[in-house]
């Protein structure tokens, strides 16, 4: 496993962090003769972005009690003083979750693959070869445009889809064309 020398320059056109030593977490996916050419994660926005129906349903519920609770006709659910602690409960939980979800996503581009590694409980790991990739695509949300953010995926040839997705990345059209270069380079240019 190498580090490619302009992978700070790569990183920063996409708006992250370098990592000049990689993680533990990036060593174990990685091959013995591949080259980290870009690792990233997802924006910390994806903590609140992603899944924020849930938050949404979740506050018009406590409200939709809280109003339950003033009704004469109404069977008592839960009192008031009761309703809105249990409401910021249940969200403390489902940010603390979302938290560690968003802590075990890494997204990882080398000279030879696309990656996305996520899971909390159970450890999800997705990977294309950089020949197979056949298509990829940009896409971005009202919000995630509104903050510099987008969902790349990935397709390889074969596939009914795109089987690896990074999601809320930074930057995401320097980001797709970093790897649209490393494509081209290692992936077509090599001859494999």
């Amino acid at each position: 496993m190498r580090l490619l020398g302009s992978n700070c320059v790569l990183n920063e056109a996409a708006g992250e962090a370098t990592e000049e030593v990689p993680s533990p977490a990036i060593q174990q996916v990685l091959q013995e003769d591949e080259t980290v050419l870009l690792v990233l994660r997802p924006s910390p926005w994806f903590v609140l972005l992603d899944g924020f129906s849930i938050y949404l349903f979740i506050a018009l519920f406590a409200l939709f009690l809280a109003w339950l609770g003033h009704q004469s006709w109404a069977p008592m659910v839960l009192p008031e003083q009761q309703v809105f602690p249990a409401f910021a409960t249940v969200i403390a939980i489902r940010i603390i979750w979302k938290v560690l979800d968003w802590v075990n996503r890494i997204y990882v581009l080398t000279d030879k693959r696309i990656l996305r590694r996520k899971g909390v409980i159970m450890l999800s790991l997705v990977e294309a070869p950089l020949r197979r990739v056949q298509n990829s695509a940009v896409f971005a949300r009202i919000s995630e445009r509104t903050l510099g953010l987008g969902t790349i995926g990935f397709a390889t040839a074969g596939g009914d889809g795109f089987e690896v997705v990074w999601e809320m990345v930074n930057a995401p059209t320097q980001v797709h064309h970093t790897v649209l270069e490393a494509i081209e380079r290692y992936g077509r240019g090599s001859g494999l």
